[in-house]
């Protein structure tokens, strides 16, 4: 590493090469929000999220956590004593994943074709058995990108999820909706991007390691009984993990039926920005996490980590209060059925908000206490498994996105005080400038959106109007921060990390 590189410089070129593949990936998908949500309607749009999300929830069981794990596999196996190919571990690592894979596939169908009719659909039913075989293409993508990755080569996976599968999945499934394929159209665009996916991973993973020697492979069945035992921890926590992140759509979807997921779906992609906001620092901040505990120990890591909070919540608000003027008029994008989901949005960016930037301090308890790491999953589970149900009947999808934020602020107290146990004490008020500074840009956004409503802008359309407010508050709200980074110079610095 240059002797003049300093974290903040380190942190930047991580985030902004992370930021570059997120940007490509956002415009992919949101081809497809568009195609998915807009052609094909609500209804079908809400089979296709609850089946291809059962089959992302099934891929990290039927992966065995190689998508992190083959990584030591690779060096151990590179460093024995007895050195084997690299594409000979990968071929191995493919093969539990397709013994795995294919028994995960058919529990998946069995459990939900014995779920009850008052939970599930006929098309949804139909739809899982039509999409379950799918995790066999997803898991072959993870492992062969994740062995791309070993060489330090970036850019084929960046080509694979962020080109090749979205891409030819919209293809797909634009091509089956003009062919009348209504029901079915978009599973068979994920059937389309999951095999392209296979394909461009594995050719990409033979040309990084060299030839796959297929005559000299010879698999050895005890070793990989052993292998898999030892993956089965990883594997679980991965599990746990998706079902964190995913959960609250299925009891959408189980509770409230096919029309109602469709519409809380389209909010979920719409809150990307939000998430990859978080997502563009993790790939850097885990590593300088892991060397600046091992370096200058828990407290000072502890400080950083809290200087990255403020960072990332500085920027997620801003975007908070852009989703706030623009997501009505986005929603009205996709039709009359996903108008209503509004509230419902802004509710899910402010908690995806709060686990994005108070989430960066789990790295330490991941490091230090990995096991009390997953119980915030736990938590996240258990509190979105009781309100979600309570909330639902009455409130709908905005029910559910409320028991979110509630999961959410729960959460971040939760890991306070296990980072105090590990005598890592934050200052109580450590973030609360930038939501301070949100929250009365947006009382002033409010109040002088009033005032230009009732003089300038009387007859304007009905949405120019509902946007004024949080476009004024979004204003005020980067003249704070200018300000502030001004008054206060290195308030969102970075420095703090250990870099070398």
């Amino acid at each position: 590493m240059s002797p003049h590189s300093t974290p903040q410089k380190v942190i930047a070129r991580g985030v902004g090469s992370n930021a570059f593949s997120f940007v490509i990936r956002f415009a992919a998908r949101a081809s497809f929000l568009y195609v998915g949500a807009r052609l094909y309607g609500a209804v079908n749009y809400g089979v296709f999220t609850m089946a291809s999300a059962m089959v992302e929830l099934a891929v990290p069981v039927a992966s065995l956590g190689l998508k992190r794990m083959i990584f030591p596999w690779l060096e151990e196996e590179a460093h024995g004593d007895a050195p084997r190919p690299a594409t000979h571990v990968l071929l191995d690592a493919l093969l539990l994943a397709a013994i795995a894979g294919i028994g995960v596939a058919l529990l998946l169908i069995a459990a939900t074709q014995l779920l009850p009719s008052a939970m599930v659909s006929d098309q949804l039913r139909m739809a899982f058995l039509l999409l379950a075989p799918a995790v066999l293409g997803q898991v072959a993508g993870d492992i062969a990108l994740a062995a791309t990755r070993w060489t330090h080569k970036m850019r084929y996976e960046v080509i694979a999820r962020g080109i090749v599968e979205p891409y030819v999945l919209t293809g797909v499934a634009l091509i089956a909706w003009y062919a009348g394929m209504g029901e079915t159209g978009m599973l068979l665009g994920y059937w389309a991007g999951s095999i392209a996916l296979a394909g461009f991973s594995l050719w990409s993973a033979r040309h990084c390691l060299g030839s796959l020697q297929l005559r000299r492979w010879r698999p050895q069945a005890t070793v990989l009984m052993q292998r898999a035992r030892s993956l089965i921890p990883a594997s679980g926590s991965d599990f746990l993990t998706n079902l964190a992140q995913r959960i609250d759509l299925y009891l959408v979807g189980f509770l409230l039926g096919d029309a109602a997921v469709g519409v809380y779906g389209v909010l979920r992609q719409l809150r990307t920005p939000i998430l990859q906001v978080r997502q563009a620092f993790d790939g850097i901040l885990t590593p300088l996490t892991a060397r600046t505990m091992k370096s200058d120990g828990d407290v000072t890591t502890g400080e950083a980590t809290a200087a990255a909070t403020r960072l990332i919540l500085t920027i997620q608000l801003g975007i908070v209060l852009l989703m706030a003027a623009a997501g009505d008029s986005l929603l009205d994008l996709f039709g009359a059925h996903y108008a209503t989901g509004y509230s419902a949005l802004l509710a899910m960016v402010l908690a995806e908000t709060i686990n994005g930037a108070f989430g960066v301090s789990e790295l330490i308890l991941y490091f230090r206490r990995p096991t009390v790491a997953l119980q915030v999953n736990l938590i996240l589970i258990v509190i979105a498994a009781i309100a979600i149900p309570l909330l639902t009947p009455q409130y709908g999808i905005l029910g559910a996105s409320v028991a979110m934020l509630v999961a959410a602020i729960v959460a971040a107290i939760v890991r306070r005080h296990w980072l105090a146990g590990l005598g890592v004490r934050r200052p109580l008020f450590h973030a609360a400038a930038p939501a301070l500074a949100a929250g009365i840009a947006v009382l002033i956004g409010a109040y002088a959106g009033w005032i230009l409503r009732m003089s300038l802008l009387q007859g304007a359309p009905a949405g120019v109007l509902k946007a004024t407010p949080p476009l004024l508050a979004l204003v005020v709200y980067v003249g704070f921060v200018m300000a502030w980074r001004k008054a206060r110079p290195g308030v969102l610095s970075l420095d703090r990390y250990r870099v070398s």
